[in-house]
């Protein structure tokens, strides 16, 4: 038992705590199957679950639910009692028990007996771990819940530390990426298309009801964002999400804290915070040509690329001068443009103008 404590205590990475508890709940009760998953949010958690099956690492799969769903457990009644370690059969028949999603998934393994773990502290319950048998395997007993019962208050402990430290090292990925400590950060994994992590300092977030409904329109307003950049488009529209607007995005890639996916990551400002933007009161075709002053093209160019007169852009232009309350193309390009540091993970949001840029040479003809 105090070198199964001792493993579990150890310092180290997420997914080396995870087989260390799994490998320490096998020594001390035998069996051929582990799981583990534990996290502040449920989703999340289930999602980076492992298991291991006859010394062999997996990752859950299955469908996107809660700890809860998957495993189908009741989370207040189990903080009340006090308890950690469940036989299965204390929580639900068999029949029931096989279909829930986790059990489901497994189902090929042949593991027909579990024992459970439930990781809770001052009525929060944040992980879920345990053992499966098969049915040639003798069955679970009270003792080896008794045992693992001893076991749970370090897997608890060392669980609310490493949730810790995980957390303050994913903010510190994402903030080198975008230099910034404000607004909401959001960390996507754009090959699976899922939010790996979110935080607010200010105020938080709430991962269940303010991200993952609106999983799929953050993905996208990456991919929207990046390929502005890569069209070289100045000033595009800032892609707007049900809870605010997106500021900024950078590439996070191969950081070992995101298991070295290919990332990004987004800063959100809040609708409110955000305030009215210098853009906001311009028509369509200010807009426009608002973005080709920005871009660097001459007047010539952009009453062509307009298909206007250049009589009629230096109307348009007069009229957005005026909104925007500035007096000449240097001027418009400073109240527009806000570029993001740079760093050697990022690309610079600031757009180099075009080969015939008049901005370029200082011929700023229609200022």
């Amino acid at each position: 038992m105090d070198s199964a404590k001792l493993s579990v205590v150890q310092p180290g990475t997420r997914q080396s705590f995870k087989r260390r508890v799994m490998d320490a709940m096998r020594t001390l009760v035998p069996a051929p199957a582990a799981f583990f998953a534990f996290g502040t949010n449920e989703h999340l958690a289930y999602r980076e679950g492992s298991r291991v099956v006859d010394g062999s690492v997996k990752v859950f799969t299955g469908k996107a639910v809660s700890l809860s769903e998957a495993f189908g457990f009741d989370a207040k009644s189990l903080v009340v009692s006090g308890r950690r370690a469940y036989l299965a059969e204390e929580l639900y028949p068999e029949s029931e028990r096989k279909g829930l999603d986790y059990f489901a998934q497994t189902a090929s393994d042949g593991l027909s007996r579990a024992l459970f773990v439930f990781l809770h502290e001052g009525g929060v319950l944040f992980g879920v771990a345990g053992l499966e048998r098969r049915e040639s395997d003798p069955p679970f007993t009270q003792d080896d819940a008794n045992v693992l019962e001893t076991l749970a208050p370090f897997v608890v402990t060392q669980s609310r530390a490493q949730i810790a430290y995980d957390d303050l090292s994913r903010e510190a990925s994402a903030l080198r990426a975008l230099h910034r400590v404000t607004a909401t950060l959001i960390v996507v994994d754009r090959d699976k298309g899922t939010v790996l992590w979110a935080a607010n300092r200010e105020r938080g977030v709430d991962f269940t009801g303010e991200i993952a409904p609106h999983t799929r329109a953050i993905v996208d307003a990456a991919e929207r964002s990046f390929e502005a950049r890569t069209r070289g488009e100045a000033l595009p529209t800032p892609p707007a999400l049900p809870f605010g607007t997106v500021a900024a995005v950078a590439k996070l890639e191969g950081d070992p804290v995101f298991g070295g996916a290919r990332c990004a990551v987004l800063r959100v400002e809040s609708m409110e915070k955000a305030g009215p933007q210098p853009l906001d009161g311009l028509s369509k075709r200010e807009r426009e040509i608002a973005r080709l002053l920005v871009a660097g093209y001459s007047g010539v160019n952009v009453a062509a690329i307009a298909g206007l007169s250049e009589n009629t852009v230096r109307t348009y232009v007069r009229r957005l001068y005026a909104k925007i309350g500035v007096s000449n193309r240097a001027d418009l390009v400073r109240k527009l443009v806000s570029p993001e540091p740079t760093s050697s993970r990022t690309t610079s949001s600031v757009l180099s103008p075009p080969p015939d840029s008049s901005l370029a040479e200082g011929d700023d003809t229609l200022d």
